[in-house]
């Protein structure tokens, strides 16, 4: 249910519409009320402990966005995104420079994208009533359902790889694939569902986080970018340095 609560009237704020469609989280939230950037939030953007700590851009969200039922420690990556822009655009204006590699001369060369006409890819899967959707394994001719993770999820997996002191590599690929399936052949059960992911043909793991990667809601980053010798290449829009540079005031 939408929030209720007045928004004191001297802020100024405007809608920005989430590309994950809220299938993330339990109140399908698919926008949210951001206010726009102040003088009094460089105190936040120049506060030396909170670059120290690597917190500015969380504590940034949490002050700009209005909504009460967001939970910013749960938004997920494609959502801060969609935020982040919109902050940058409205304060500094769209502009961005990118740097790429020119692949017929192999140098480096800039160029400018505008922010302001980055569009949300078209999200086609439906969900079913458990809120999952459907995937068939070709080489192991399964049906499976599975959801997208959400940050937190995010998080966990990332934990994993960062303290693994074991043998070999840490087991993210199969811990990601239990997180993400929640039924093999109807059947969810959660040992059937372990002991399906690690016999899975390696075929049928690529092919599926392909199929997530591609349809996954986002933002359209790809950018048809013409070289100086003339190529035509796609570059994708990364939030590197150069993005986040305003924030920071760099």
């Amino acid at each position: 249910m939408e929030e209720t609560f007045k928004i004191d009237p001297s802020i100024s704020y405007d809608v920005v519409e989430l590309p994950s469609k809220g299938i993330y989280y339990d109140n399908k939230k698919k926008s949210v009320k951001v206010s726009y950037l102040t003088a009094s939030d460089e105190n936040i953007l120049s506060s030396p402990n909170l670059i120290q700590t690597n917190t500015v851009i969380d504590e940034l969200l949490r002050r700009k966005i209005l909504d009460r039922d967001v939970n910013i420690d749960e938004l997920v990556e494609e959502d801060r995104q969609s935020i982040l822009i919109f902050l940058r655009n409205t304060a500094f204006g769209p502009e961005y420079k990118i740097t790429a590699t020119d692949p017929k001369t192999e140098k480096d060369f800039s160029f400018n994208v505008d922010l302001s006409v980055l569009k949300m890819k078209d999200f086609k899967l439906k969900e079913d009533s458990m809120g999952e959707y459907s995937y068939y394994m070709e080489k192991s001719k399964t049906e499976i359902t599975f959801k997208f993770l959400n940050r937190r999820q995010e998080k966990e997996i990332e934990k994993i790889a960062e303290s693994w002191n074991g043998i070999g590599q840490p087991p993210v690929v199969t811990k990601r694939l239990e997180m993400m399936i929640k039924s093999v052949g109807g059947n969810r059960d959660q040992m059937g569902i372990h002991n399906f992911i690690e016999k899975l043909p390696i075929k049928d793991s690529q092919d599926f986080k392909k199929f997530v990667n591609d349809n996954k809601p986002g933002l359209d980053l790809i950018q048809n970018v013409t070289t100086p010798s003339g190529e035509n290449i796609q570059v994708q829009i990364g939030f590197g340095v150069e993005f986040f540079r305003f924030f920071y005031g760099l």
